[in-house]
Parts: C-alpha cells; sequence; structure tokens
C-alpha cells in the first residue's frame, strides 16, 4: 500500500529531524548563537508539516484495513515526535527570546566536550566537489557531519560518498568548527559583504 511508505518515510524524516532539533536546540543554549536557535524554529515548521500529513496518510490507509484502528499508533508516533520537536523549539526560543540562562544550565552545558556549528558553504571553498571520504573531516579537523541542509532538504548522517555542494550548509558536530568555517571560504564571504 503506497500510504504505508509514505508514512514509513515521513516517520523516519521525522524521527531524524526530531533528534537533530534536540542537539541544535541545547548547542543554542550553550553557545548563545541566535543562527542555531532558528534553524531548529526552522525545523519545527517542516515538523509540524510532516505530522499533518503522516495523519492524513493514516486515516487515507485506514480506510482501506481489515483492522483501521492499528493505524492509531501510527498518529500516536507522529504526535510524540511531535511534541519532542515542540520541546526542542521551546529550548530554542530561550535563546531567541534573549533570556539569560541560570549558570547552572551554562555549567552544564559545558560540560559536553562537543561543539556544535552551522557552516555555508561558499564560492571558491576547497570542500566544493569533494566527498567526505575525501575530505576526512574527523581525522583532518576533527568534526563529524550529522547534517547536510542543501536549498530545503535535510541529508541525515550523510554517508562518505556524499558529496559537498556550493551553497550547502554543514552542520557538524566537533572541535574544528572555526576550521570548518575556514575550508568553507566563510571569511572571505564575509570580507565581500564588508567591501
Amino acid at each position: 500500500m503506497k500510504e504505508l511508505e509514505e508514512i514509513k518515510d515521513c516517520l523516519i524524516e521525522m524521527k531524524n529531524l526530531s533528534s537533530l532539533m534536540v542537539d541544535l536546540a541545547l548547542s543554542s543554549v550553550m553557545y548563545n548563537s541566535e543562527e542555531i536557535a532558528e534553524e531548529v524554529y526552522i525545523l519545527e515548521e517542516k515538523i509540524d508539516e510532516l505530522t499533518l500529513k503522516v495523519k492524513k496518510l493514516a486515516l487515507r490507509a485506514a480506510k482501506n484495513l481489515d483492522d483501521p484502528e492499528s493505524m492509531l499508533s501510527v498518529i500516536e508516533m507522529a504526535t510524540i515526535n511531535e511534541q519532542i520537536s515542540d520541546s526542542a523549539y521551546e529550548i530554542a526560543d530561550i535563546v531567541l527570546r534573549d533570556v539569560e540562562p541560570h549558570p547552572i544550565i551554562r555549567k552544564i552545558m559545558h560540560d559536553v566536550e562537543e561543539e556544535i556549528g552551522r557552516v555555508k558553504v561558499h564560492s571558491g571553498s576547497i570542500l566544493i566537489g569533494q566527498t567526505l571520504k575525501q575530505l576526512k573531516l574527523p581525522s583532518k579537523i576533527g568534526v563529524r557531519l550529522i547534517a547536510i541542509k542543501r536549498g530545503n532538504r535535510y541529508i541525515y548522517n550523510p554517508s562518505s560518498d556524499e558529496t559537498i555542494k556550493e551553497g550547502d550548509v554543514l552542520i557538524a558536530v566537533g572541535a574544528g568548527i572555526d576550521k570548518l568555517r575556514e575550508l568553507s571560504n566563510e571569511k572571505a564571504e564575509e570580507e565581500e559583504e564588508l567591501e
């Protein structure tokens, strides 16, 4: 049944998105980053769209099943993922509303070793046209890509064969975020804007 396959794809995407949102939301508080918090807002809207789609598909699929009540668990799973994304949204909202987190929150967050960052790949970057396997980012600069945003689409846990393209937004974890910014030619872009 076509609806069940679409539901499966949507639920996988929702799981990946909600997990990414929690990481981004916590990092936005840790680093007081409005840029990362705004990414959480964008993802939350995408989760809302996927939740509605899953519910509609589940209702359509239920019409053709001997046991239509079996689709209740699908709707519940979509709702739970939406609740997770709403919670991540509320965490990120702390940064965007300019609420100063209590020092204990910052202390807990800073005990985490890894930094998370959002880096856009600009023209002239040596990353463009390279696969993740060729770049060896974890061993060379100490970052791991957890997602690539290409246009409005997210590639989660990108494979080693994934090729970096101009305009990609790399969501990375690790100690080498600043080095990744250099490799993405982000500095050159900022200098052009200043001129």
